[in-house]
C-alpha cells in the first residue's frame, strides 16, 4: 500500500475508509462491510460481532463484584482499590471452525514397562486468532460466547468504544491457526505417551470467520500499584484479573488460603 494513500473508498456503500498503519482488513463505520487492503485476493468472510451486554455502568459492577472477594485475593481489595481506567475495545478476532487428526507413535514410560504405543487422537476445534500483531491480550484462554454472535453492526457498538482493525489478513490467521492446532495436538500427546517417536497432525479447515469482541480493559490500583482486569462485554465474565501478591509473607498467604478453601 503506497504511503501516501491515507483513505480509500467503501467497495459496498462508497463511504470514506480511514487507514491506519498496518491494517490489512478495515472495517465501514457507514454499512460495517470488512474489506481487505491489501492483495489481490477479495475478501469474503462472514464478518459478524458480539452483542454487548455491558455498558460502562455494568462493567463497573462486573470489576467491583471481582474486587470483592475470591481464590487468594487480599481481604481489603475491593476496600483499598480504586479503578483508575476503563475502556471498551472492539478487538477482531479469526474464528476458525477446524478438524485435527494426529497420528502418533511412542513409549509410554510411566508406568515403567516401556510400553510402545500408536494411534490417532481426534479433535474438533473453534480456533481463534487475535487479528493484532501487538498487545497483551490472553487469547488462548479467552472462550469466545460464539451464542452471542450477531451480524457486524456499528450501531451496535458501546457508546465511546475504541474499535481496532485486523493487522492480520486471513491468509496469515489461518496459517497461525494450523500451527497453534499442531502444537496442541502435540501437548495432548502427553496423555497417551511420554516418549514421542513420531507425530503426523492433518489439520482441516472447514470454516472460518471475522469478528469483533467488546472488552472492557481496566486498570485499578491497590497500595499504589496499577494491576489490570479485562471483562468480557458480551458475557460479563473475566478474562483476566491481575490479583496483588500478599503483602505479610507466608503467614498472609496460608491466612488467605484458608479463608478460602473453607469458607469461599
Amino acid at each position: 500500500m503506497p504511503e501516501l494513500v491515507e483513505s480509500i473508498s467503501c467497495p459496498k456503500c462508497g463511504g470514506p475508509l480511514n487507514l491506519t498503519t498496518g491494517e490489512v482488513i478495515v472495517t465501514c463505520p457507514y454499512c460495517g462491510t470488512a474489506s481487505r487492503i491489501e492483495g489481490d485476493k477479495p475478501f469474503v468472510l462472514r464478518h459478524s460481532m458480539l452483542a454487548a451486554r455491558l455498558d460502562r455502568d455494568g462493567a463497573m459492577r462486573a470489576i467491583q463484584g471481582w474486587l470483592d472477594g475470591g481464590v487468594m485475593k487480599p481481604d481489603d481489595l475491593r476496600k483499598a482499590s480504586r479503578v483508575t481506567s476503563l475502556e471498551c475495545v472492539y478487538l477482531p478476532f479469526y474464528v476458525f471452525e477446524v478438524d485435527a487428526t494426529t497420528a502418533y507413535a511412542g513409549v509410554l514410560t510411566r508406568t515403567g514397562t516401556n510400553e510402545r504405543r500408536n494411534g490417532n487422537v481426534r479433535r474438533d476445534y473453534f480456533w481463534k486468532i487475535l487479528g493484532r500483531r501487538s498487545g497483551d491480550f490472553p487469547t488462548r484462554d479467552y472462550k469466545i460466547p460464539l451464542a452471542l454472535k450477531v451480524p457486524f453492526s456499528t450501531a451496535g457498538m458501546v457508546h465511546d468504544s475504541r474499535f481496532l482493525n485486523a493487522e492480520v489478513d486471513e491468509d496469515e490467521a489461518e496459517r497461525l491457526a494450523r500451527e497453534d492446532v499442531d502444537a496442541h495436538q502435540r501437548e495432548l500427546l502427553r496423555d497417551f505417551v511420554d516418549l514421542v517417536e513420531n507425530a503426523t497432525t492433518q489439520v482441516d479447515v472447514k470454516d472460518a470467520e471475522f469478528l469483533h469482541a467488546p472488552i472492557w480493559f481496566s486498570t485499578y490500583e491497590y497500595r499504589g500499584r496499577p494491576y489490570t482486569i479485562l471483562i468480557d462485554g458480551a458475557s460479563g465474565e473475566v478474562v483476566r484479573g491481575d490479583i496483588p501478591a500478599p503483602t505479610g509473607g507466608f503467614g498472609e498467604f496460608l491466612k488467605g488460603a484458608s479463608r478460602d478453601l473453607f469458607h469461599g
